[in-house]
């Protein structure tokens, strides 16, 4: 890989590179992300096959109860943070924004899963998308 992305958690023990283009930034709002995070979290996402686990002894996979998106979620077992989302046989490895070395240049596009949204998030003028699209 010539253009690439590198990102990672919090402490560092889940590194990873992504193959450029990324794809554009999306907020999600389905009730899983929000409860893995706090909040809605970014994400952008990288063709699966351009995308390399450099290190990731402490990545574990989570698929929660009542999936809305039908993917699972990579945390980091020693700090917690949430870095990256799969769907089955979906060719795209996402990427969660803020685990980003850096994502300058990458646009935000939409919220998906608009419908699930807290209460207190409000219209930004952005599209707001039933699913990733």
């Amino acid at each position: 890989m010539s253009d690439v992305r590198e990102g990672g958690c919090l402490c560092g023990a889940v590194r990873y590179r992504a193959a450029e283009p990324l794809r554009p930034i999306t907020i999600c709002h389905c009730s899983e992300c929000r409860g893995t995070s706090g909040g809605a979290p970014a994400h952008s996402a990288c063709a699966a096959d351009g995308f390399e686990l450099v290190a990731g002894e402490t990545l574990r996979w989570f698929a929660g109860p009542t999936s809305e998106t039908g993917g699972e979620r990579g945390f980091c077992s020693t700090c917690g943070a949430y870095v990256l989302f799969r769907i089955a046989g979906d060719p795209l490895m996402y990427i969660t924004a803020g685990s980003l070395d850096d994502a300058s240049g990458i646009p935000f596009e939409a919220h998906i899963f608009w419908a699930s949204r807290a209460p207190w998030e409000e219209p930004d003028g952005r599209p707001t998308l039933e699913r990733y699209a």
